[in-house]
């Protein structure tokens, strides 16, 4: 396949799916350079004429003329932000402002972030978001619950004299102390990992805004345990 034709793939596709399959058709290429530069740019091109002839497009995200940012009809300003600092700052208030109006309407945190994510690269993937929130597909995780994710290899080895005044820990079923083993960010809320020194279980806790300030505050009130997933 040359470039020429599977560029015109790209070109030719009418919906999100035949994009993406024209966009993984196997033509071997640099992810960087003039020719991935190239692809790109039909690439991004073909995405927005699909998003814009969908019913759903409206509900990808378009940056537009005099740095306009549309959602669902709604216009937002981009700011200049002046330096790299205050670029990141304007582009944070705007995926506020996109991902605010998309639950708006009706779409979760989940689906609202991922739409983001792909809108200005990948608009058809935006898209493709968009019809699987539609369908039900992307909900929000259950937030300030343990979710059982598996076992590792063995329980945790912490000093519970020394660790307990500094790390976060909960009792755990079996007996043991779980304990705060790390979080991380998802893009729409945290995660925190727990791991039990007594048995070899990992949980999860996808967390609500304010709840990781309780759990590693230790002038915070503690809480009850969390209830378990039985899934």
């Amino acid at each position: 396949m040359t470039l020429a034709e599977y560029l015109d793939g790209m070109r030719r596709a009418t919906t999100a799916d035949e994009l993406e399959a024209s966009f993984q058709a196997p033509h071997p290429h640099a992810y960087r350079g003039r020719i991935w530069a190239q692809i790109c740019r039909v690439r991004i091109e073909a995405g927005r004429r699909i998003c814009d002839a969908d019913p759903n497009g409206r509900f990808v995200p378009a940056y537009g003329p005099r740095r306009s940012l549309i959602v669902c009809g709604q216009a937002y300003h981009v700011g200049h932000g002046q330096n790299s600092t205050g670029v990141r700052y304007a582009w944070h208030y705007a995926q506020e402002f996109a991902e605010g109006v998309l639950r708006e309407n009706g779409f979760s945190k989940r689906a609202a972030h991922i739409i983001w994510s792909w809108a200005f690269k990948y608009p058809h993937r935006s898209l493709q978001s968009v019809q699987a929130a539609l369908a039900g597909e992307l909900p929000d995780p259950r937030f300030d619950r343990l979710l059982y994710r598996g076992r590792c290899r063995g329980p945790i080895r912490v000093d519970r004299e020394t660790e307990s005044g500094t790390r976060a820990h909960r009792p755990c079923a079996c007996g043991g102390w779980r304990w705060d083993w790390g979080c991380a960010w998802t893009g729409y809320c945290d995660v925190i990992t727990w791991r039990c020194d007594r048995c070899p279980r990992i949980y999860v806790e996808y967390l609500s805004p304010g709840r990781l300030y309780e759990i590693r505050n230790p002038k915070a009130n503690p809480g009850q345990p969390r209830k378990e997933s039985t899934r």
